[in-house]
């Protein structure tokens, strides 16, 4: 078998990075190493050694070559082993007007590689910038000539002066204009991106929300529209900025399109000019790119901005493995197949070809393969016996987690699932018609209806968000209870507060009758207990103070940590002086304007003055001498104690007394705090449990109301199909009662009260969590009625859960002219599930279907069918037989499969089977004239689709401007 592509799977997600620099780089050169060939040595190692895989570099560098051509040659000649699909030249240029912070505008030009030794001359050379009577372009030797003229110094050295150069070169939209009009190829093997930065991007103009609302934004509006009508692409991880870009923000795709000439995507990089940037954009947003790792690849991101790019941290629309079909390959010793292997997309997969071509064919084995009694019920109701082969010929299906399902294969288990509509079989869509198909079905017609869609879209967020407050409710309601337990049992551990002070009364009574017995007169006693308290109050004070003057010391330190982060520190010297946060922000600018300087001197001095003056009031707290002042009394104190302490020193009973009292009070202080935290944590435990039954109730409703609003407004929704709905709660579903044990439930019992046939009720469910509820030896029971018997080893916390789970559902009923669909005649049910169909079940397992476009205008396979593919594609795997250049290029399929016979009049070459299949990318595009080369391999994959379905051309052409000025 010739090779065909490199990429075997059609278009599929890799990671791009496009805005790399490299050690050199004109501007903020960061890189390791004290030399160049020494950073280049450390920059080749991070690159190797990086664990990140990405596919496509774009080798940036402000108006230069020569550092991607460097790079270029590391990667041919092995120094750089880490696997590169593609480098693409990526130069930075700097344009007028400038932005709100005085920094030029950064554009971006990525060009094909295919023409990177032609940049220089078509490209830099013909670029332009007037300083004074002088022009120059942007080649080296140019920026070499400005930088000594803007010097004025002719001896200046060639860095020194191409450095400068750079620095000070610019250009005007209206240049960059010239250039591509006069070169319309160039043009087209170029990317234009723009920056959306504020600083130094289109942003940076005016402010987003000026141009994007406000009607009477400045006249700058017209630049910052004539720059983005000029880009193809914005450089932005910002998702605000993805959403407007694709009219999906506050303008809409016409308004977009209007004011930036294009829908376009967003691209971002990690714009590394450091060594521990390389391939690490900010927070792991990554650019990923579904398309062949080219530039014509990259460029399919244009026509389909929304699909075919996203800037996140994992790969977009990634399925189960176990729901994915990886590989088909015929296995026949003959002629007719060989062992042809056909790879396949993870979304949409489009076989093409002329009649009998093998199309229906390689559907129907996968098909028979996969689920043999489906394609067997199927055919048979169509009356076709399917394809007679020899008896060595097999098929084999491989899918991504593995397992594999073989054609001859009758007895082995089938355990992978598929829906498969062959031709002509759109009224047999669904064998097996339940309830839950239908609602799935159902549901998704709805949301076709935008209004519809916002307002459901709507209710379910508030339900979610009610169902996870009621989760986090829960958590804490779980917790509180715990901590409760803990509670009660610290208390009974140290006995109750009442019990504690009828000890210190009888402690306090035996200290009493000790002081008598140690001489000590009742004048003594008197005196002795009022200097003994004398000094414990000084004590509490000397505490007090001591806290006081801590906390105050701590708040100045951390107004001069926030004042040394954020504005450096001025004390150390300048060589190791501290820069802060706001330093380090104005240090990306090239010149300090005036004003910044002020606001950032008049920061300075407030929080100088806030400084100064925090110390102050501390001094004028004088801590120290209050300090001073109260130790000088427990001084005196323990001096006019001294006398009574000699009287008692030998009574060290009355001592041990005196200790243990000391003792009981602080476990006395110790316990209230304990009972207390519990009677305040009773109240709030019966507070959150009210505050779940709301949110219960209030989810109900919602649930509720979704339903009133689908009965008052979709009893018809067109085509003679009507609805109805109600909710319901299924008691399968229903986890409180598997946790019941049912074998103590009579006829009488209370739990019966919350069943009705095959369904709760749940307004009963809530009534029940509301109760104060109690779990002691598998029973759950409250102050009065409840009383159930659950399972062993059944957890409050399991119960709890049973009861709050959100398992509503709303079960639809849906006729056509008065019949019900699930009682209705094949013909007449094939009717309304042609409509169902049309927005297909949400389920994940691939679904197959043959030439669905029969039997319908263009018009409804563009405007429904192509859009219910591009949106089910993301969700679950679709292969597809069609001869519709609509349902191949306008949904953006992943893998074209085409298919051909030996002998067919369009490609008579003779081949090395009968049969053959090649596939590919939509991008994948190339034409050869070599007769020993068989036709089908003689053309790329958008050749064959231009050639095999009627209106091929014109189909790309509309997919290329549909998001365009006309």
């Amino acid at each position: 078998m010739l090779d065909y592509t490199n990429y075997n799977r059609g278009s599929e997600w890799r990671k791009w990075d496009l805005h790399l620099h490299t050690p050199g780089t004109n501007k903020n050169d960061q890189f390791e190493g004290e030399t160049l060939d020494e950073k280049w040595k450390l920059f080749i190692q991070t690159i190797n050694t990086s664990p990140i895989e990405i596919a496509v570099v774009g080798i940036t560098d402000y108006f230069s070559v020569s550092n991607y051509f460097k790079f270029k040659e590391y990667l041919l000649n092995g120094a750089i082993t880490k696997k590169i699909e593609l480098i693409l030249p990526n130069i930075e240029l700097r344009v007028l007007p400038v932005t709100g912070s005085s920094t030029p505008i950064n554009l971006h030009c990525i060009f094909n590689s295919e023409i990177d030794k032609e940049i220089e001359t078509r490209f830099l050379a013909k670029l332009k910038f007037t300083n004074g009577s002088s022009s120059y372009s942007a080649t080296e030797s140019e920026l070499e000539r400005l930088g000594r003229d803007h010097e004025n110094n002719t001896g200046l050295d060639k860095i020194s002066a191409y450095k400068k150069g750079v620095e000070q070169y610019v250009i005007t939209m209206e240049t960059l204009f010239d250039v591509f009009k006069n070169d319309k190829m160039l043009r087209d093997n170029t990317i234009i991106v723009v920056s959306n930065k504020s600083n130094d991007g289109a942003s940076g103009i005016i402010k987003h929300e000026d141009f994007f609302i406000n009607v009477n934004a400045s006249q700058l509006d017209a630049t910052r529209r004539s720059l983005y009508q000029a880009s193809d692409a914005i450089f932005s991880s910002n998702e605000n900025d993805r959403i407007y870009f694709l009219g999906k923000g506050v303008d809409d795709v016409s308004t977009v399109i209007r004011k930036c000439g294009t829908l376009k995507p967003c691209f971002h990089g990690c714009d590394a000019h450091s060594n521990d940037k390389v391939f690490q954009p900010d927070f792991n947003r990554f650019c990923w790119i579904k398309a062949d790792p080219t530039f014509e690849g990259l460029k399919q991101t244009l026509y389909e901005p929304g699909d075919r790019v996203r800037i996140q941290s994992m790969q977009p629309d990634s399925k189960m493995d176990r729901f994915v079909i990886s590989q088909l390959e015929f296995l026949d010793s003959g002629n007719l197949f060989g062992n042809q292997k056909i790879f396949l997309n993870e979304n949409l997969n489009a076989i093409i070809g002329g009649k009998s071509s093998g199309k229906s064919l390689l559907l129907f084995s996968t098909a028979k393969s996969i689920d043999p009694d489906q394609v067997e019920k199927t055919s048979k109701r169509l009356n076709f016996d399917g394809y007679t082969f020899n008896s060595n010929f097999n098929f084999k299906v491989i899918w991504k987690n593995g397992d594999t399902d073989l054609l001859n294969d009758l007895k082995g288990a089938k355990e992978h699932k598929i829906i498969y509509i062959p031709q002509l079989y759109i009224n047999y869509l669904v064998e097996k018609n339940n309830k839950k198909e239908l609602n799935d079905l159902v549901q998704n017609i709805l949301q076709q209806d935008p209004t519809f869609k916002k307002f459901y879209d709507q209710s379910t967020l508030l339900i979610r968000n009610i169902t996870s407050q009621i989760d986090l409710l829960l958590n804490e309601y779980l917790a509180m209870r715990n901590n409760g337990k803990e509670l009660v049992l610290k208390i009974k551990e140290s006995g109750k507060s009442e019990t504690i002070r009828n000890g210190i009364a009888k402690l306090e009574s035996d200290i009493s009758d000790g002081q008598k017995a140690a001489k000590l007169s009742s004048e003594d006693i008197i005196d002795y207990n009022k200097l003994l308290a004398e000094k414990n109050t000084n004590d509490s004070n000397l505490k007090k103070l001591y806290l006081e003057q801590n906390v105050a010391n701590r708040l100045l330190e951390e107004l001069i940590s926030t004042r040394i982060n954020l504005l450096g520190d001025s004390t150390q010297n300048d060589k190791i002086k501290l820069k802060g946060k706001l330093n380090k922000t104005l240090d990306d600018l090239i010149e300090i304007p005036d004003y910044m300087l002020k606001l950032k001197a008049n920061i300075e001095i407030d929080y100088d003055k806030m400084i100064d003056n925090l110390r102050n009031e501390i001094l004028k707290l004088r801590f120290d001498e209050k300090i001073l002042i109260v130790e000088e009394k427990i001084k005196v104190n323990l001096r006019n104690l001294e006398p009574y302490f000699r009287k008692i020193e030998d009574q060290k009973e009355l001592v041990k007394l005196t200790n243990k009292l000391e003792a009981e009070k602080k476990k006395l202080d110790d316990i209230v705090i304990l009972e207390n935290l519990y009677q305040k944590l009773l109240i709030e435990y019966a507070q959150m449990r009210s505050k779940i039954t709301e949110l219960l109730i209030n989810r109900f409703s919602e649930y509720k109301r979704i339903v009133e609003k689908i009965n008052d407004t979709k009893s018809n929704i067109g085509s003679d199909i009507e609805l109805s709905c109600e909710l319901i709660y299924k008691l399968e579903k229903f986890n409180f009662y598997e946790q019941v044990n049912k074998t103590t439930i009579g006829s009488e019992h209370l739990l019966n009260d919350f069943i009705n046939g095959e369904y709760v009720k749940y307004d009963s469910i809530i009534d029940l969590f509301s109760k104060p509820l109690r779990f002691n030896n598998s029973m759950l029971s409250d102050n009065n009625e409840v009383n159930i018997t659950m399972k062993v080893n059944v957890t409050f916390e399991d119960i709890l859960k049973g009861l709050v789970k959100d398992n509503f559902e709303i079960e639809y009923s849906v006729k056509y002219q008065g019949d019900n669909l699930l009682h209705m005649s094949p013909g007449k049910k094939g009717t309304v599930l042609l409509i169902l169909f049309l927005q297909m079940s949400s389920s994940e397992y691939p679904i197959l279907i043959d030439q669905p476009e029969d039997n319908l205008d263009n018009r409804t396979i563009y405007d429904l069918l192509c859009k219910m593919i591009k949106d089910k594609k993301k969700d679950r795997q679709i292969i597809i037989v069609s001869h519709n250049a609509n349902l191949v290029v306008a949904t953006d399929a992943e893998n074209i499969i085409v298919a051909n016979q030996e002998g067919q009049e369009s490609m008579l070459e003779q081949g090395k089977y009968r049969f053959e299949y090649v596939n590919g990318a939509l991008e994948h595009s190339f034409k050869v004239t070599n007769d020993t080369i068989p036709l089908l391999f003689k053309q790329g994959i958008r050749e064959h689709v231009c050639d095999i379905l009627e209106g091929g051309n014109e189909a790309f052409k509309q997919r290329e401007k549909k998001y365009s000025i006309k």
